[in-house]
C-alpha cells in the first residue's frame, strides 16, 4: 500500500466509476465501508490495475462492490473527469461510464449500504457530486 500511495507524487492515478441508473434514471451510490471518507457515499468504482482492460475493470467494480456481473458493452462512456484535490491520495482522472440495471445490487465488504437516488445527497465523496452535477444530475 505504501508504494502504491508514493505513486501519486510522480504521476495521476486513473480511476473508473460507474453511473448506475434504474429505470427511473435514479443514480446508485454506495456509502464506503473502506478508506479513505469511510460512511460517504460515492460513486462505484476503483483504480484500473497494471495488465487490466478498461472493460475488465467495469466488471471487477460491479461484482466487488455491488455483487453484480455486468457486460462492459452495455456501458456507455460519459467522459473524463479530473479530480485533483478532493482525492486525499492525490490526483485522480477519472473515466466515467453509465449503465442501466434491472436486477438489484449486493451490499459487498467494500460498501457499508447501496441505494438509489433522485437528488444527489450531499456531503457526497471525492469530486463526484461535482461530476455528477455536469453530467445533468442534481
Amino acid at each position: 500500500m505504501k508504494v502504491f500511495l508514493k505513486t501519486f507524487e510522480y504521476a495521476p492515478r486513473l480511476a473508473i466509476s460507474l453511473v448506475v441508473v434504474n429505470k427511473k434514471n435514479e443514480v446508485l451510490l454506495a456509502r464506503r465501508a473502506i478508506p479513505p471518507q469511510i460512511g460517504m457515499w460515492h460513486l462505484p468504482g476503483a483504480f484500473v490495475l497494471k495488465g487490466e482492460s478498461l472493460a475488465q475493470c467495469v466488471k471487477r467494480i460491479s461484482k466487488k462492490e455491488l455483487g453484480l456481473s455486468v457486460d462492459p458493452r452495455r456501458a456507455k462512456l460519459m467522459g473524463v473527469f479530473d479530480d485533483l484535490h478532493k482525492d486525499p491520495r492525490g490526483h485522480v482522472v477519472d473515466v466515467i461510464y453509465k449503465f442501466t440495471i434491472s436486477t438489484p445490487p449486493t451490499v459487498t465488504k467494500e460498501t457499508k449500504e447501496i441505494k438509489f437516488f433522485r437528488k444527489i445527497p450531499a456531503p457526497i465523496g471525492f469530486n463526484q457530486g461535482d461530476t455528477l452535477h455536469s453530467l445533468g444530475y442534481k
